[in-house]
């Protein structure tokens, strides 16, 4: 369980986020959604212990930033918004970086690294320049790393967390579903997932529960049918739109408008 109390966040004296709590459980993919600006990356990096904040961070009930280095390593792993490589490692060497908290052969870690290639079809990238790929080929290939650092090809692996800055925003709509999938499935077999997205229709489709954020504050918590409605979603996105049910899975399906003409703007 990850526990958030009275979170605090400024920069250059401009509160980013202010008094934040919240209580997430494990076994469910939570998506943060929001504008830009909103707070989500900054929750993100506070929960990563990249930046300063006021307030308490829990994992399991212990504070996160005292837990020990290499234990954390093997609890916790991070896909960034922007996390470009400069060195000329080959994508099966990127993947296998997360296993570098672990004690195994290199056999063993060259067997989990292939299993994880095949499982999210990267193999036409195994031996490519990662400095080479394209964004949305690298980002793949940083998701595998998450995955491997956090035992995620073993099925009975449980209590991690995974923390995803906006892991589909380089991939094509295949590639959209099955990144999201594998991490729906992480989550349901006893994990922490938390994304941040920007496709309100893919936050329908994946997320068990999903934080709306505004200036720093948690505005709607639910499920997507709980948030993902048009009295929520206007005041916060300020742009038309209408709702349907998606005709396969009975779930709020989000339809933008233009600006100019729009009904509902």
């Amino acid at each position: 369980m990850l526990e958030c109390r009275n979170l605090t966040v400024t920069r250059g004296g401009k509160p980013i986020l202010t008094d934040l709590s919240l209580t997430l459980e494990t076994g469910q993919l939570i998506v943060l959604l929001g504008e830009n600006g909103a707070g989500k990356s900054t929750l993100l990096s506070a929960i990563c212990d990249d930046i300063s904040y006021q307030g308490t961070i829990l994992w399991h009930g212990e504070p996160l930033n005292r837990r020990d280095a290499l234990t954390l390593a093997t609890e916790r792993a991070v896909l960034l918004q922007h996390n470009r490589v400069n060195f000329a490692f080959n994508t099966t060497e990127l993947i296998a970086m997360g296993r570098y908290p672990y004690q195994e052969s290199t056999a063993e870690q060259a067997r989990v690294v292939d299993e994880l290639i095949t499982q999210l079809a990267l193999e036409k990238l195994a031996g490519r320049d990662v400095t080479h790929l394209s964004g949305g080929e690298f980002q793949r290939a940083q998701f595998a790393r998450c995955l491997a650092q956090l035992n995620a090809h073993d099925p009975a692996t449980q209590n991690k967390l995974m923390l995803l800055d906006e892991p589909t925003s380089a991939l094509d709509l295949h590639h959209q579903h099955r990144v999201l999938s594998t991490a729906q499935r992480f989550a349901h077999q006893g994990n922490t997932v938390i994304a941040v997205l920007h496709d309100l229709n893919l936050a329908s489709l994946y997320a068990d529960r999903i934080l709306l954020l505004d200036q720093g504050q948690i505005r709607s918590d639910g499920t997507p049918q709980d948030v993902l409605r048009l009295d929520v979603l206007q005041p916060i996105y300020q742009t038309g739109m209408q709702i349907n049910l998606h005709p396969g899975y009975n779930i709020p399906m989000i339809f933008s408008e233009p600006l100019t003409g729009a009904p509902n703007a």
